[in-house]
């Protein structure tokens, strides 16, 4: 028997609904329930309809296993996966209690962005999440919190995820955030996996378009900040472009299609994400201007930036076999236009690209069931400018043109060649395990084609009498010095290490107990580490019809490491700095003093414990669990003022705390429709020294201090309240309607934050000398999202109209503050879509 729980919560509870058993799907790592027991969820649309009696539309609940031992898996089927605003992961998975998605993904500020958002889980950093497609691991390990800025000589900016994928080609997705069975391993967040949408059995292809843009959107700007943001430009003298989007059109296209060639099932979708903003190069100093608005720079130079995220993927079944193959091949590639502010010539591209290839295979041997991947990968990171010589006439004033250029061409990229096998075997009725190995041996590089040379030039103050400025301060470059060339060389700075897991557990389910006990050793061969992961979690039946369970976990998970670590000491030997006080002296070699030195580090880790109640209440279910997160030896950046170089060590540290609570009500039908009513709550209180949102984001972030003044109190670093991925309490409701046939589809959700904290930095403690921090508390926010889709004909083949509406009632909803500044959410925004099923 099949038993399935929609349920919006990480602990599932049992339901009088039942379906039929779906075929075993082999993509990636099985569930040992899937195989020893024959216990699992129907992750796909039509078991769904099957259980409901009814086609829904895309709900925001979970698709939760209800076998007890994997009851924290949560599973989004297709038609269950958000998609109204940006199509990507963050979105889909922001109905995910344990998630919290970046507080400017919905900035009123920067609607042009296309890029995927990044998100936490469970308080982890967001590159600490373990992202798999297909059974393939898609992580970007080079620099994923790097960040695009104008000092960026040697490094490029990343992400966490290596594939941008569309959310719309996934037949479902899971996402492990509590008690993670030992299969899985390399983060501290959580694992989600993604699966390819396959073909099912009929031919089919869809066909769509949709967009928006600032004449369709109502954007919410801090008073303080409306000039600027009208301007399209930050009141600032350098640094990249994008804080202020006031002028922007986004678009998304998508075709996909599913047959059968043969004895293949074939799926096949491309998508391409578009955005144009306009944006200000250049600044000057205007001091008329200042004194009748307050802004001191006036901007000029309007330009158009255009960005482009493509996505594309195969897949291949093999059909009408006793056991399963399959093979899937993805591709992404993201490019953005983009300069340096007040930086002549200075235009370049910042692009990031992956490739990724699956290969599945299951079967079964006697009673054991083998579960099999191979897979292959690319990812890379990448600048491109114009100019690969950037010169700075230090004595002339920014507004009087006194940098040019830019930082030549840069690309990290990784390549992957991995492999994993589980075996699970049942030894009883009541006892199974769950045995296997995994392995991955990465390729690192970081190449520069040609020399970047960065030059400085400056006024010789010893001259009599000085030449005439030419501005206040200002000199004409022609009267500077040659003082200073930083040449980074052209070459290649190489790594390769094998990252490697051996895993066992073993589970039992009995009349009135259950539980598993596990232990996964990993190595670590990038920081040559090796590590063992206990994983131990048990639960009791609190009635005899098995339907209300109490369960509780403790298990450690080993996060990644990133090459990042190694890299920044390895560019030492390609920069080479020379330097002169006076214009008649030779240039002579000097130590870069923003170097760094590498020293062995720990890999860092979560302890996890965790207590959860579930079960049936008021016609519906309804769930209860808590969670706490102890993060140790987080990476951080240190400053050694004996050798004047900068390290990472393992000082950092966290800690979050989760509750979370649901209430799921049965499908009913009511005035000739039928309806769902879901409710979610989650609060957390997360503490730690880092802060991901910014430019610092964990691991690129010095501690200048650990002891610091918090509300009058002296505490460590670590103790302070997170500024970001740490809203302290959401709670969403969802209606979901389908009428006339399923003809039209209309998804009502709400979403509610209270307490969201800003920490202030304020000032020096004058008895201590150490940094003083306090709270201050935001408003409360409520957004109400309105998603209809409406077919024009009967029947499967028809052509379609949409309309998403984000923020009905144009709330003014505060979403985070910064420097006193506060960040609103989107106002009301409207996407149109056109469509045609075939």
């Amino acid at each position: 028997m099949y038993r399935l729980l929609i349920l919006p919560t990480l602990l599932g509870a049992t339901s009088a609904v039942h379906a039929e058993p779906p075929p075993v799907a082999a993509s990636g790592d099985v569930t040992r329930q899937d195989e020893a027991r024959g216990e699992t969820a129907a992750a796909d649309q039509k078991s769904l309809n099957d259980a409901l009696s009814f086609e829904l539309p895309a709900l925001n609940e979970i698709l939760v296993a209800a076998d007890p031992l994997d009851a924290q898996i949560q599973k989004l089927p297709a038609a269950y996966i958000r998609g109204s605003a940006r199509s990507d992961l963050a979105e889909a998975l922001s109905v995910i209690p344990s998630v919290r998605v970046a507080e400017g993904a919905s900035s009123s500020r920067q609607q042009g962005d296309i890029k995927p958002a990044e998100f936490s889980i469970r308080g982890a950093s967001p590159y600490q999440n373990r992202f798999v497609l297909d059974g393939a691991a898609v992580d970007n390990l080079i620099d994923p919190a790097q960040s695009q800025r104008a000092d960026n000589y040697a490094r490029v900016a990343g992400h966490s995820q290596g594939q941008f994928i569309d959310t719309r080609f996934l037949q479902n997705i899971e996402v492990s955030d509590t008690n993670i069975s030992a299969r899985e391993g390399g983060f501290t967040g959580g694992v989600v996996k993604a699966e390819t949408r396959a073909y099912a059995g009929r031919n089919e292809a869809h066909v769509s378009y949709r967009g928006t843009s600032d004449s369709l959107t109502h954007l919410h700007i801090d008073k303080t900040q409306e000039r600027e943001f009208e301007s399209a430009a930050a009141q600032m003298p350098n640094g990249v472009p994008g804080e202020f989007q006031p002028d922007f059109r986004k678009s998304e296209f998508s075709l996909d299609g599913a047959t059968r060639l043969g004895d293949i099932g074939l799926f096949a979708g491309y998508s391409e994400k578009r955005s144009t903003i306009s944006q200000k190069q250049l600044l000057t100093m205007d001091l008329d201007n200042f004194l009748e608005t307050g802004q001191l720079y006036t901007p000029s130079q309007s330009r158009e930036l255009d960005s482009k995220s493509r996505y594309g993927v195969v897949r291949m079944d093999l059909l009408d076999r006793d056991y399963e193959l399959n093979a899937s091949l993805s591709y992404t590639n993201f490019d953005e236009d983009s300069f340096l502010i007040n930086y002549l010539d200075s235009d370049f591209v910042g692009g990031h690209e992956g490739i990724n290839l699956s290969v599945n295979y299951a079967n079964h041997i006697g009673a054991t069931h083998v579960d099999a991947n191979v897979n292959a990968g690319l990812t890379t990171d990448e600048h491109q400018y114009d100019s690969h010589t950037l010169t700075n006439f230090k004595s002339t004033s920014l507004f009087d043109g006194s940098i040019i250029g830019g930082l030549g061409d840069l690309q990290n990229r990784q390549r992957k060649l991995g492999g994993s096998v589980t075996f699970t075997t049942p030894i009883s009725a009541i006892w199974t395990t769950d045995y296997g190995a995994e392995i991955a041996y990465l390729d690192y590089e970081q190449h520069r084609g040609q020399d970047f040379v960065a030059e400085d030039y400056r006024l010789d103050y010893s001259q009599t009498p000085l030449p005439d400025p030419i501005g206040p301060g200002s000199y004409a470059p022609s009267d500077q010095y040659l003082s200073r060339v930083a040449t980074y060389r052209a070459g290649d700075i190489a790594f390769s290490n094998t990252n490697g897991a051996v895993f066992g557990e073993i589970a039992a389910d009995g009349h009135r107990f259950f539980g598993s006990a596990g232990l996964r050793v990993e190595r670590d061969g990038l920081l040559e580490n090796t590590n063992a992961a206990p994983r131990v979690k048990a639960g009791v039946y609190l009635d005899n019809s098995q339907n209300m369970r109490l369960i509780a976990g403790a298990n450690r998970y080993y996060g990644k490491s990133f090459l990042s670590y190694k890299l920044r000491a390895e560019e030492r030997r390609l920069v080479e700095v020379r330097e002169r006080v006076n214009p008649n002296d030779p240039l002579t070699a000097v130590e870069d003093r923003s170097e760094y030195d590498y020293r062995d580090l720990d890999t860092p880790y979560d302890d996890e414990y965790s207590i959860g109640i579930a079960g049936t209440l008021w016609r519906g279910d309804i769930g209860l669990t808590y969670v706490r997160r102890q993060g140790k030896d987080q990476i951080r950046t240190n400053y050694d003022g004996g050798s004047e170089l900068y390290n990472y060590d393992n000082s950092g540290r966290s800690s979050t705390d989760q509750v979370d609570l649901y209430w799921r009500s049965r499908p009913f039908a009511w005035v000739g429709a039928n309806w769902g009513v879901n409710l979610g709550v989650s609060w957390m209180d997360k503490e730690t020294d880092a802060s991901y949102g910014d430019d610092e984001k964990g691991y690129n972030g010095t501690v200048a201090d650990e002891d610091v003044i918090f509300e009058g109190r002296r505490v460590r670093r670590s103790e302070l309240p997170a500024r970001d991925f740490a809203t302290p309490v959401s709670a969403q409701v969802d209606i979901i309607t389908s009428a006339f046939n399923d003809r039209l589809q209309v998804r009502n959700a709400l979403s509610y934050t209270d307490g969201y904290r800003y920490l202030l930095r304020d000032g020096k403690d004058p008895a201590t000398g150490l940094q003083r921090y306090d709270i201050e508390k935001q408003d409360n926010t409520l957004r109400w999202d309105l998603s209809t889709r409406l077919r024009l004909l009967p029947g499967d083949h028809s052509p379609y109209v949409g309309v998403d509406v984000l923020n009905v009632t144009d709330s003014r909803n505060i979403v985070s503050n910064q420097a006193g500044v506060q960040l609103f959410g989107v106002g009301r925004q409207y996407w149109l879509e056109v469509g045609y099923d075939f």
